[in-house]
């Protein structure tokens, strides 16, 4: 259903690579950055005052975690002069839920006791607590220059959930599918600072977040790291120098690691190439031919005089699908490669139609009757997904043959749906107790058969009561939610990271689809209206639709 990320590789491999050396010492050295780039300046907090109390001094050295220009410049005048040069801030950022409270321990000390309700560690993993945790963070102090400076502290910052959406943003890390076909991104949160690509290779390097680790690979050999702890970007190109652990990989796997590091770092602002080279010896790599992964796509709709086209202008009737069934009897239908194959569900079962002729056949492809979803994937292969969690998934080819999935739930599907390239599913489970999106890698074997889902994250949205939802990117789900008065909300819900609101539907919602390139989203109204989100504005382009689909 979702765009395959397509990577395709040359059958001749690597013709030849420059001299290898075999070992180098390892060395710690500044961050190399271009000459135009620059720390971006969200906040500019300000440093001590003069005579301030040691709690004041704590506080502000707090407060100053809002600044990371310049390496936390500011925040650093608040420590001694010998501990400044030891303190590092990026060891874990702390979100906190209230003030802080200050409790002295002896003459040089202070515990500061915060409610943190999600963390990001040092490779910008975003967690978050399902309820605040109390913690206390103990900081020392002495005089210097006759004013208190903190001599010892935790190497973190502490910010608040709008400064947090401010200062930081989510920047994903590409990993591999199991069969290394396809891309897969992997969120992270960072600041946006001139060092950022230092961050995300190393981030790399570290290997994917718990929810992913069993769902994808990475084609850098385990163990590798940079010769220094820096991403020089020359003329437009990111200077990445492993050391010679990178020797492991041969001729593909390091046309793979120079792909993946492309779509890692050309992201940044300033960055259109990436060189690698192992032990400061450059390599003569050509990169796969990359397709950025499409997200969203053309979105249908069905009365009961066929299946339309979601347009906003006119209404043209897919072809085939005038009178050829009763739309009542349908419960979900979704069409692949722009109605040239089509899939519903009734009661007496799910049906293939081929509508590539002008025939329009037709087969009943599965008995099963009480359908959660059925799409197409981005392999093309239709899934049939019953309700009942005890059932296997069909998972049906256009020439008839199958295969059967088992997911291991023990609870109602009331919602499937694909990522972009299909790499991950996210599924809404409900029971009587709980109502929570979880997100599973998809593992395929060669010939693009899904064999096993592995359990990925777990999304809990916050609002109330989750009536549909999308993948509006690679790692963002898109939530419709049933607030406590009756009226519906719509948030997107990243897979690691913090909610963000957005405009509120003008009309009840049922369900939600991603509308092309990810720029839009089609909201199927109570009353059968079919509305578009483009940026903070609704628009209605259609009537009357009993159900919708979206060919992506």
């Amino acid at each position: 259903m979702k765009k395959l990320i397509a990577l395709t590789l040359l059958s001749t491999l690597l013709t030849g690579c420059a001299q290898l050396p075999t070992a180098v010492e390892i060395k710690s050295g500044p961050e190399l950055i271009a000459p135009e780039a620059a720390d971006f300046s969200y906040y500019i907090p300000n440093g001590p005052a003069a005579g301030a109390s040691s709690q004041e001094i704590v506080s502000g050295f707090l407060a100053a975690g809002t600044g990371p220009q310049n390496d936390y410049s500011v925040a650093r005048e608040f420590l001694t002069d010998e501990f400044a040069q030891r303190w590092n801030p990026a060891g874990e950022v702390l979100i906190r839920d209230g003030a802080p409270g200050y409790t002295s321990s002896g003459d040089n000390a202070l515990l500061v006791d915060v409610r943190v309700s999600a963390s990001v560690d040092e490779h910008g993993r975003y967690s978050e607590n399902q309820e605040p945790e109390q913690i206390s963070l103990r900081f020392t102090l002495e005089r210097q220059v006759g004013e208190w400076r903190i001599s010892g502290a935790p190497n973190l910052t502490v910010v608040t959930s709008p400064v947090f959406s401010v200062v930081f943003k989510a920047f994903p890390v590409y990993f591999y599918n199991n069969t290394e076909n396809a891309l897969v991104s992997d969120l992270r949160w960072f600041p946006s600072r001139a060092s950022t690509g230092t961050k995300l290779v190393n981030a790399l390097l570290a290997g994917p977040s718990a929810h992913l680790a069993q769902g994808v690979t990475s084609a850098v050999p385990l163990g590798t790291k940079l010769t220094i702890d820096a991403v020089n970007v020359e003329d437009g190109v990111a200077q990445v120098d492993f050391d010679s652990t990178a020797l492991e990989a041969d001729a593909l796997d390091r046309r793979l690691m120079l792909t993946q590091l492309r779509a890692t770092l050309m992201q940044l602002s300033g960055v259109n190439d990436v060189q690698v080279s192992i032990n400061s010896s450059p390599q003569e790599i050509v990169p796969a031919n990359l397709q950025t992964a499409a997200v969203g796509g053309a979105a249908f709709y069905m009365r009961n005089t066929g299946i339309y086209r979601v347009t906003g202008a006119s209404e043209n009737v897919i072809r085939g699908t005038s009178g050829f069934f009763s739309a009542d009897s349908v419960t979900d239908f979704d069409i692949k490669d722009d109605g040239d194959w089509l899939a519903y569900a009734t009661a007496a079962g799910v049906t293939l139609v081929d509508n590539i002729g002008l025939s329009g056949k037709s087969q009943l492809v599965s008995q099963q009757s009480d359908v959660a979803n059925l799409f197409f994937d981005a392999k093309g292969y239709l899934w049939v997904v019953p309700s009942a969690g005890s059932e296997p998934i069909e998972i049906i080819a256009t020439n008839g043959e199958r295969k059967y999935l088992f997911d291991n739930s023990q609870v109602t599907r009331r919602d499937f749906r694909p990522s972009p390239a299909g790499a991950r599913i996210a599924t809404l489970d409900s029971t009587s107790e709980f109502n929570q999106v979880r997100t599973y890698s998809v593992l395929r074997d060669l010939a693009g058969w899904p064999i096993r889902l592995e359990p990925g994250g777990v999304v809990n949205p916050s609002i109330g009561i989750v009536l549909s939802f999308t993948w509006q990117s690679a790692d963002t789900l898109r939530v419709l939610e049933e607030t406590s008065s009756g009226l519906t909300s719509i948030s997107d819900y990243p897979i690691t990271g913090p909610r963000s609101q957005l405009s509120i539907p003008p009309v009840t919602g049922a369900e939600i689809f991603t509308g092309a390139s990810g720029l839009s989203t089609y909201l199927v109204a109570e009353n059968g209206e079919i509305w578009v989100l483009t940026g903070s504005a609704w628009r209605r382009v259609a009537n009357n639709a009993l159900l919708v689909a979206t060919n992506d």
